[in-house]
């Protein structure tokens, strides 16, 4: 039986916030941020929009593009240690 965060957290969620800290300077396509966490481009979208918007991770605009990256601060810095 899984413990800590994993029983708190929605399972998609954690797949993409655990591929995120798997790569912290690595920057994510939409397309490729779904393959990696192996969660459909829906999914991945839907949850990557809160997770932008609870400073979890950081959108980029490259050109017409929206890019991907982990946020770099205390808050993700603290969640990587609890994991």
């Amino acid at each position: 039986m899984p413990g800590g965060l994993e029983v708190l957290i929605e399972p998609k969620t954690l797949s993409i916030l655990k591929t995120l800290l798997k790569n912290p300077g690595k920057i994510f396509h939409l397309n490729s941020l779904a393959k990696s966490s192996k969660i459909s481009v829906s999914s991945t979208a839907r949850i990557i929009k809160k997770l932008v918007k609870n400073n979890f991770a950081e959108e980029l605009k490259v050109g017409k593009w929206s890019v991907y990256q982990l946020a770099d601060n205390k808050q993700t810095r603290e969640f990587k240690r609890l994991l």
